[in-house]
């Protein structure tokens, strides 16, 4: 079998180990004209770990990241509203539940599990048609690709998803992203504690990654899209709307190199009825993008219909996928929204109410819930070696 990826992301790099592990050929065209690590940090949670042990991948992947043991949610002054235990869901699920990392640090060590050979780059997909039973695939150089089955991996501005998929709608959270990367750790910082801490419209979330180096993102209310006032801030503007914040936030935004901020407006998808049309199928943000507040993705779509296709034809394999994966996905994004929503309420006579209310719920309510999103089963993946 023969299979046309979009995109050497995360989810393009975990679905063509996947399906190299069944004996495929794949090919992959990424836009980029070269592969570097880019981005700043990312979470990896329990259920993402799984999917990364049934790809092969877990081992190599968790040689790059920081184990986490516990996740507190803070108030603005440093009190903790809210604790978890990932300790505990380590004991009882077997495996790591809980991991932070550069994202460039799992680009690399996916990378390393494929050959080079399969991946072009400077290929921009531009438009995709279903003509027959392939899928012609466009791209910027005027080059044309056919395949009978085309992965879209190329993220939440797909234009495969564009192309064919058409009735899709990118939504705005309303809220906007400042990330980063300080090098040293601290004095007292644990660097198996996440935090994220909540103030009146904004939040900053601190997790020490490999290297003594600190991962932190900053999240702020916006009215609409490309705010100006936001998007031309600076490091020093992220540290004015910040300075209220408890130690040691203050001392991470002073050793952060300038040069590094990454900012962004934050989207995600509203529910799609199918991610599979035809011969192709969507995969990662490019069917479900959500709003970064679960640490999910990574590989668990991959994994899902790798493991289908080792044991189905490809389009019984394409139809339990969407089975598989639609309502779940749907829910998550449900819940990422309304977490993003409370969590960026800015009236300060609510924001002490919320807080209260956060403070209150009962530990065990909170690993019942977090229990439902992490505790998935993957099929194994059938290799041919």
């Amino acid at each position: 079998m023969r299979a046309v990826i979009i995109g050497a992301g995360i989810a393009g790099l975990a679905v063509a180990k996947g399906l190299r592990l069944l004996g495929w050929e794949t090919e992959i065209y990424e836009q980029a004209s070269e592969l570097k690590p880019l981005g700043a940090g990312l979470s990896l949670s329990a259920n993402a770990l799984r999917a990364l042990r049934v790809l092969g991948l877990y081992e190599t992947v968790v040689a790059e990241a920081q184990p986490i043991h516990r996740l507190d949610l803070l108030d603005d002054e440093g009190q903790v509203l809210q604790s978890t235990d990932f300790q505990r869901f380590s004991q009882r699920y077997g495996h790591l539940s809980m991991a932070v990392l550069h994202r460039g640090d799992l680009h690399r060590a996916l990378l390393t599990e494929l050959p080079r050979s399969i991946i072009r780059t400077d290929m921009e997909c531009v438009d995709a048609r279903q003509v027959g039973d392939k899928i012609v695939l466009h791209f910027a150089d005027g080059e044309i690709v056919e395949s009978e089955l085309v992965l879209a991996c190329d993220g939440i501005h797909s234009a495969v998803r564009r192309a064919l998929f058409p009735e899709s709608r990118e939504h705005f959270a309303r809220y906007a992203c400042w990330r980063a990367i300080s090098p040293g750790l601290p004095q007292g910082m644990d660097p198996a504690r996440l935090t994220e801490s909540w103030g009146a419209g904004k939040r900053i979330g601190l997790a020490a990654i490999p290297g003594e180096r600190v991962y932190w993102f900053a999240c702020c209310g916006a009215e609409r899209l490309h705010d100006p006032k936001l998007a031309q801030a600076d490091l020093a503007g992220v540290k004015a709307m910040f300075s209220g914040f408890h130690d040691p936030v203050p001392e991470v935004l002073d050793r952060t190199p300038a040069d590094s901020l990454i900012w962004t407006d934050i989207l995600d998808l509203d529910p799609m009825p199918s991610f599979t049309r035809g011969n192709a199928v969507l995969l990662g943000d490019a069917a479900h993008a959500v709003t970064p507040d679960l640490g999910q993705g990574a590989g668990l779509a991959a994994a899902v219909l790798t493991a289908l296709f080792g044991r189905l034809p490809a389009d019984e394999a394409l139809r339990e996928y969407d089975k598989r994966r639609l309502d779940r996905a749907h829910r998550v994004a449900a819940e990422s929204r309304l977490y993003a929503k409370v969590a960026q309420w800015q009236n300060p006579l609510v924001v002490p109410l919320r807080n209260l209310l956060v403070k209150s719920v009962p530990e065990r309510f909170m690993d019942r819930q977090l229990d439902a999103v992490l505790d998935v089963a993957f099929e194994p993946v059938r290799s041919v070696a």
